[in-house]
């Protein structure tokens, strides 16, 4: 253990905490306040007419309601551990909550996420009262060997052993609701949204650098606390490994999953061992440079975490590439008999959650190597060429093929799709020359601006500085601006204006993708066009679907979640500047009749035809 490990953690300085503290508080009430103006009329009213004293207690309710309706929703509960179903688990916590002086936990949790938590929830204003929970990652406990583990636990115990954790907690929460008036578009500002749009503009920044520092600040006390309690190498070696398999999932797993993919229709269902082998075969002088880069990662406004290369030089600890054995992982040590079929339930989730668009996407993939259909005339020859070289370059992620869709691109300098194909294959390999690509398509195509701009943020949120990502959130929210409008009325255009069935190759591909989804009793695809209030003419790709609810609940599944997966549907088999839209209606409403006499007269529009019967026992009656 190092020295400066074994150093107790000096205490905060009282005077930062308390004046961000303060700044919290008059960030609260200038939130709540901004929030009551809309009610001051009223409560005007109810002066002059029935007297200041009822004014009061109406004033004082609304003021209550108004801070209980702003106030975030809660997350939603966690399944609990039981101590008798992982005693090793609760006794190592035992451990290390008497080393760190740390308090009680009202509970420990697994979750699916590579990552472990100290959540405080319930209280007043997280200040008084509340839940600690730990919550442990169960791909971080296969990834992460024992000591490692108990090394990133004790971190979490940290939080709870000192108040940081309790004024970050309530901190966090008050930033969140002002950081959205930062970079968001003011374009229809309420009144209430522009005095809050000014005040966070004026004071927002210096409370973000305040309480960033100070949440830095508890991480670095955190660290010391575990390295105390265990080992500096331990922590700075999960830290390292957390690291990795960061940088692993965002770009090299990425090429292995487009060769699964393309060789199977069903996605791998040891997911989570999948990651850890690919980390134990990554060679260390990779890992060494992907360790390098990230200590160069540029801070970010709501990263409260500070680089890799400072939390270990602050324990004393060199960082460097962890070795990676065959030995039993922290699951297992500390979950025991309960481990494998936790382990196994995680990759289960991830499989289910990624199956339908995997599946869709596989489907794709064989359609594209298997040359088009000489009589299937509504294919287009050069988007499907490019779509082609897209594929081949997401599998291959090889230089070979990245000169195949430059060479593409610059044999049709005023194609914006070949433009942004090429752009989106720089920007995966995280070159920097693919913002301006994609700003190429861009500016040949406007109707590429939401998802290229969105693109280009991924980028950013990695290497790009905080003016930039400031800059091209707003680009993107004005962008988005234009589009609301196409959303008006939609219902009543499905009636009345011009509508096509899609091509025959896409229609057979929808129909093998949800042949295994259950939830959809029956779908219709459409292609229409539509003009935005700005005069642009973009091609919309509508998905009706007709969903039942009892299945729904039997699969654990909600709209919005449905919503997303028919939306990624659209969006795998047409082009980025072409839109996608989802329209659902559930077995139990009305579906209006002459709209399902239109889609009967469109040959081609009906993916599945209904098995129940339509606008029969309905319990809710829905107008267009």
């Amino acid at each position: 253990m190092s020295t400066a490990a074994q150093d107790h953690p000096a205490a905060p300085s009282p005077g930062p905490r308390a004046a961000l503290a303060v700044m919290a508080v008059l960030a609260e009430l200038s939130f709540v306040g901004a929030s009551m103006l809309a009610w001051a009329p009223l409560i005007l009213l109810q002066a002059i007419f029935l007297g200041p004293t009822v004014a009061a207690v109406v004033g004082v309710a609304f003021v209550l309601g108004t801070w209980w309706v702003v106030q975030p929703p809660a997350p939603p509960a966690p399944v609990l551990l039981r101590r008798e179903q992982a005693p090793a688990l609760f006794a190592a916590l035992d451990a290390l909550r008497e080393r760190l002086d740390a308090p009680p936990l009202h509970g420990v949790a697994l979750v699916d996420e590579l990552n472990a938590a100290a959540r405080l929830s319930g209280g007043f204003l997280s200040l008084v009262g509340g839940r600690r929970t730990l919550l442990l990652g169960v791909p971080l406990l296969r990834l992460l060997g024992p000591q490692e583990a108990l090394a990133v636990i004790a971190h979490e115990l940290g939080h709870f052993s000192r108040h940081h954790g309790r004024l970050g907690h309530w901190i966090y929460i008050v930033r969140a609701k002002w950081d959205v008036y930062l970079d968001s578009d003011p374009a229809h500002d309420s009144g209430i949204d522009r005095l809050r749009r000014w005040i966070a503009s004026a004071f927002l920044p210096r409370f973000i650098r305040l309480s960033m520092q100070r949440s830095r600040a508890c991480e670095f006390e955190a660290d010391a606390l575990a390295a105390r309690a265990c080992d500096a190498t331990s922590l700075v070696q999960s830290l390292a490994r957390l690291e990795l398999a960061d940088a692993l999932m965002r770009d090299g797993l990425r090429t292995r999953l487009h060769e699964l993919q393309a060789a199977s229709i069903r996605p791998p269902a040891a997911f989570w061992d999948l990651v850890a082998d690919s980390l134990r075969d990554e060679p260390a002088a990779r890992q060494a440079a992907t360790l390098e880069a990230g200590s160069r990662r540029p801070a970010r406004r709501n990263d409260s975490h500070p680089p890799l290369a400072d939390r270990a030089g602050a324990l004393g600890e060199p960082v460097a590439p962890p070795s990676w054995t065959d030995a039993p992982c922290a699951g297992e040590s500390l979950l025991g008999p309960l481990w494998r079929g936790t382990f196994d339930g995680a990759n289960a989730r991830w499989a289910e959650q990624i199956a339908p668009a995997w599946r869709l996407r596989h489907l794709h993939l064989a359609a594209l190597r298997a040359g088009p259909d000489p009589a299937d005339t509504a294919i287009d020859p050069l988007q499907h060429t490019l779509q082609r070289l897209q594929a081949d370059d997401e599998i291959a992620a090889s230089e070979q093929s990245l000169a195949a869709l430059r060479q593409h691109a610059q044999s049709q300098p005023d194609d914006a799709p070949a433009q942004y194909a090429l752009g989106l294959a720089l920007l995966a390999r995280e070159r920097p020359e693919g913002i301006e690509q994609v700003r190429v398509a861009i500016r040949l195509d406007r109707r590429f601006a939401v998802a290229g701009y969105g693109a280009i943020l991924s980028q950013l949120e990695l290497h790009g500085s905080e003016g930039e990502l400031s800059e091209f959130t707003r680009r993107r929210a004005l962008a988005a601006e234009k589009l609301e409008s196409l959303d008006t009325g939609l219902w009543q255009h499905l009636l009345k204006e011009e509508l096509a069935a899609p091509p025959p190759w896409a229609r057979a591909l929808l129909l093998e993708a949800i042949a295994e989804d259950r939830a959809l009793d029956a779908c219709w695809v459409l292609r229409t066009e539509r003009s935005n209030d700005a005069g642009q003419r973009f091609t919309l790709n509508i998905f009706v679907a007709r969903v039942c609810h009892d299945l729904m609940a039997a699969d654990e599944v909600d709209e919005d979640l449905l919503a997303a997966r028919y939306g990624s549907y659209l969006r795998t088999l047409f082009p980025h500047n072409e839109l996608a839209r989802v329209m659902l209606r559930f077995d139990t409403e009305v579906f209006h009749p002459p709209l399902l006499e239109r889609f009967a007269r469109l040959p081609g529009c009906e993916i599945r035809r209904p098995t129940r019967p339509i606008n029969v026992d309905v319990v809710r009656i829905d107008s267009l």
